[in-house]
């Protein structure tokens, strides 16, 4: 019986909407909790100051990271932070879940890792992203 082949899978991930909203949470309590404490105003100035410069850097980084992902039969995974596709292996570390998937990878130098929210994708990408990643193995 002839093997059945997989049609190739090329995601283009978009900025996450819910990732956004929440650094925004994360960071407004982050600021809440540095004017509430006890501690000299200097201190407290500090803290309002790298909070709202760490929340401009991630905010800024989450609108320039563009990945996208694609996976063949014959080459495997591979992904592109920019336009070269990279070819990597998917750690078994990988989460998946229906709200996002922690993806592990390596591209056998070191290790990384991706967060792509469910809101990333359309409905039927995510799903077959998901599929794809249940199917094809993890190694």
């Amino acid at each position: 019986m002839p093997k059945k082949r997989e049609p190739s899978l090329l995601l283009e991930l978009k900025p996450s909407q819910r990732l956004k909203q929440l650094l925004i949470v994360m960071h407004a309590l982050a600021l809440g909790a540095s004017i509430a404490n006890a501690l000299p105003i200097t201190v407290k100035l500090l803290l309002l100051t790298g909070i709202c410069i760490h929340f401009r850097f991630m905010i800024k980084r989450l609108k320039n990271e563009q990945y996208k992902i694609k996976h063949t039969e014959a080459l495997g995974w591979e992904i592109a932070g920019g336009n070269d596709f990279k070819p990597v292996q998917v750690l078994n570390s990988t989460v998946i879940t229906v709200f996002a998937i922690f993806l592990h990878f390596t591209d056998n130098t070191r290790k990384q890792s991706v967060l792509i929210i469910n809101d990333a994708l359309n409905e039927d990408d995510y799903r077959r992203l998901i599929v794809r990643l249940k199917t094809a193995g993890k190694k």
